[in-house]
């Protein structure tokens, strides 16, 4: 007879668990430092779709950051002000400072012109909950990268 047995079957179900348990607290370890990394990239994804949206449409466009609600938003500066996109920032990220850039009614905004340059430089650094951080450097001319 070809196949496998009732206890071999369990056998397997049960090594398979055990992978399972050790797996899941090496992953919560991790889960902090992941979330921070995705968080900076998607931010930087963020500042640059803003400076393409200012070249391609010749207005003005910027990222505003609360650093107290740890949200940002994408808004447009046509005729009217618009908001595009609005991002909360996940719990993980317990801290959003800027340094730099422009200062609108107590938020910071990174502001793209129509050259795809910012009005102001600076930088945007999120902390996670383990003490990490990650820090953007947005450069005059509208260059984007992540330092350490």
């Amino acid at each position: 007879m070809k196949g496998f047995t009732l206890i071999e079957f369990l056998v397997i179900i049960g090594i398979i668990g055990m992978l399972v348990l050790i797996g899941i607290p090496a992953f919560r370890i991790f889960q902090p430092s992941l979330q921070l990394s995705g968080a900076a990239r998607n931010l930087i994804t963020d500042l640059r779709y803003t400076q393409q949206l200012a070249v391609t449409e010749q207005i003005e466009y910027g990222v505003r950051f609360s650093t107290t609600t740890r949200e940002y938003q994408i808004i447009g500066y046509g005729k009217a002000v618009s908001t595009i996109k609005q991002v909360s920032l996940p719990d993980e990220i317990i801290k959003l400072s800027v340094t730099g850039l422009s200062d609108i009614n107590g938020d910071k905004e990174a502001r793209y012109i129509p050259y795809g340059s910012v009005r102001e430089s600076g930088e945007i650094t999120l902390e996670n909950s383990k003490n990490a951080t990650t820090t953007i450097r947005v450069r005059p001319s509208g260059f984007v990268r992540i330092i350490k």
